[in-house]
């Protein structure tokens, strides 16, 4: 049952008791006998006891005008919050559908490119469609194999790209392995930047928009949280390149190619 529904069923049940009451106190019998002291002391009394009763009765019918008018409030913000719910989930699949409009048009251009290119072979030498055919079929295989993952659909996409490639480079179409190769190593470098497995947030963390690539410019320590009191969880050597998702305070949590995640101190980093 609605919280409206229970304030109005409860203000309904107050005015049917009250109602209930005033009817069994005004159906007391007259007195029969003149009046004496006594017999005017109970008609005062039964007087005293209609009285609270009309009282009891107006404050359950205040009661209920009181359910009343918050149940329609409460009814009134179930239908605004319902409206919102519906014009979120529209504008949602709004942009869903146009997302999807703009991957059907960037497969149609890529499509067209590769045609183009098969126009202008000859301005394409072969060894630089191998070439880069692969670099990008080991850094794809790196990748598959790195303990810290990375965003698979991206990967996915750059296997499929790799798989046109050789096959248009089976055609001696060299112009469109090359492009197609080349657009697989730029789904590869998303692939990478895509932020590693999260611990626990804390809190006043503040995520970057996209991650940031950092470079180690002296050994450091990574510890399990923001702070020098944080247990040392693995190290970094001069040298090393890190990804940073995200900073609290002058501290940034990290991730490496290795798998190895947790917070490092801002100055032992350099942004690449």
């Amino acid at each position: 049952m609605r919280g409206a529904d229970r304030v109005r069923v409860a203000a309904t049940v107050t005015l049917a008791a009250g109602a209930l009451l005033l009817a069994a106190c005004r159906s007391a019998a007259p007195p029969a006998a003149p009046p004496t002291p006594a017999v005017n002391g109970e008609a005062m009394a039964e007087q005293a006891r209609r009285e609270a009763c009309e009282r009891d009765l107006l404050a359950a019918r205040e009661t209920l005008a009181a359910g009343d008018e918050a149940a329609r409030a409460a009814e009134a913000r179930t239908a605004e919050l319902s409206a919102r719910l519906a014009e979120k989930t529209a504008e949602t699949q709004e942009l869903t559908d146009h997302q999807a409009v703009l991957q059907r048009q960037l497969d149609e251009a890529i499509q067209e490119v590769v045609r183009a290119k098969a126009k202008l072979r000859s301005l394409e030498s072969r060894a630089d469609a191998a070439s880069t055919m692969a670099e990008a079929e080991i850094a794809l295989k790196a990748l598959q194999g790195r303990r810290g993952g990375a965003n698979r659909q991206e990967l996915a996409k750059a296997e499929e790209l790799l798989r046109m490639s050789s096959a248009e480079f089976e055609r001696e179409n060299y112009g469109g392995a090359l492009f197609l190769a080349t657009q697989a190593k730029g789904h590869l470098r998303a692939a990478e930047a895509a932020p590693a497995p999260r611990g626990a947030a804390q809190p006043d963390e503040v995520p970057f928009a996209s991650p940031l690539a950092y470079v180690v410019h002296t050994d450091a320590n990574v510890r399990a949280g923001p702070g020098s009191t944080f247990q040392v969880v693995g190290t970094l050597s001069k040298g090393a390149t890190v990804t940073a998702f995200a900073r609290k305070n002058r501290w940034l949590r990290i991730a490496d190619d290795r798998g190895l995640t947790g917070w490092v101190f801002e100055d032992l980093l350099a942004e690449r």
